[in-house]
């Protein structure tokens, strides 16, 4: 009787700590769950971030800056200045950076983005839809021509059946007006396309076989060691450099205040370094009639693609 009561009492045992052992893991189980449920959650939250307000009430918009630098690069740029206008504005500014020039041209053309940073052309080409709000005072917008500092390059005549390193087709200083250029002077090359800005001068002072067009404002904010191994060969007129642009379909209201606010911070000596990283050091108002309507009649049509 001892026997069978000992096998009882072990058979209980058993069970409840098969119970336990159950509900430990269960236990286990669901907390891992949770976690990792939450840490997509915060994953989201973190890819669906924007820039600015983070009130209820904030209108969310989309805005996208022209690919010229890594996308890295441009959201470290950008973010600062975005967050401070969108607090002010009661706007929460998501970037829908686009992965190059191309894509970004149809992004503008489609009316798919509210705000955006786009070259000179680019104003020209989609001013249906899109109107210049905010430009810098003094830069004015240059194409040029730079070769590696190790080459024996001396004269614009011998990139004549030679390699061009380009961003893009229509990027405005870098390409359009370095082609329309070359064109005039009947010097024929074969263009590369390479993107962004960034990618040009690299692919310059790795290569002394190549040239590149670019822009001044994008060359002058390399590193010194770059741009130590690369030397400016021929310089364009320039222009009035990227507007900052709003779709015109958005509330008059809207567009103003963000114009507004814009000027407002850059009386604010303490955020003045916000705009040397966007290419607007000192912002005014922009105009179409006045700053870029006159780049219709460049002939630059002929170059776009």
């Amino acid at each position: 009787m001892e026997e069978n009561l000992l096998k009882i009492v072990v058979k209980k045992t058993i069970i409840l700590s098969l119970i336990f052992l159950a509900g430990g893991c269960g236990q286990r189980i669901t907390t891992q769950q949770e976690t990792e449920f939450d840490l997509k959650k915060n994953q989201g939250t973190v890819i669906g971030n924007c820039a600015g307000s983070n009130s209820a009430k904030a209108k969310l918009r989309t805005l996208s800056i022209v690919p010229q630098f890594s996308a890295s690069r441009i959201h470290s740029d950008y973010w600062p200045l975005l967050t401070e206008i969108g607090k002010r504005a009661n706007i929460c500014f998501k970037l829908d950076q686009q992965q190059s020039i191309p894509s970004f041209e149809r992004a503008l053309k489609e009316g798919s983005i509210d705000y955006a940073f786009m070259n000179p052309y680019h104003q020209v080409m989609v001013n249906t839809k899109y109107q210049p709000i905010i430009r810098d005072k003094k830069r004015l917008l240059t194409g040029i021509i730079v070769t590696n500092r190790q080459s024996d390059i001396s004269s614009i005549k011998q990139l004549n059946g030679k390699t061009l390193l380009l961003p893009a087709p229509n990027a405005f200083a870098a390409s359009l007006l370095t082609r329309a250029y070359l064109d005039k002077k009947n010097i024929s090359f074969k263009p590369k396309y390479v993107k962004t800005h960034q990618n040009v001068y690299r692919g310059v002072a790795r290569n002394s076989d190549f040239m590149g067009g670019g822009v001044n404002n994008t060359f002058n904010r390399e590193n010194n060691e770059l741009r130590s191994n690369l030397d400016i060969l021929f310089e364009t007129q320039g222009y009035p450099a990227h507007p900052f642009s709003a779709r015109r379909e958005l509330p008059l209201k809207e567009i103003q205040n963000v114009q507004t606010i814009w000027l407002e911070i850059a009386k604010e000596p303490e955020l003045s370094s916000l705009f040397d990283k966007v290419q607007i050091k000192i912002p005014i108002e922009a105009n179409y009639a006045k700053d870029y309507a006159r780049l219709q009649h460049l002939g630059l049509e002929k170059f776009v693609q």
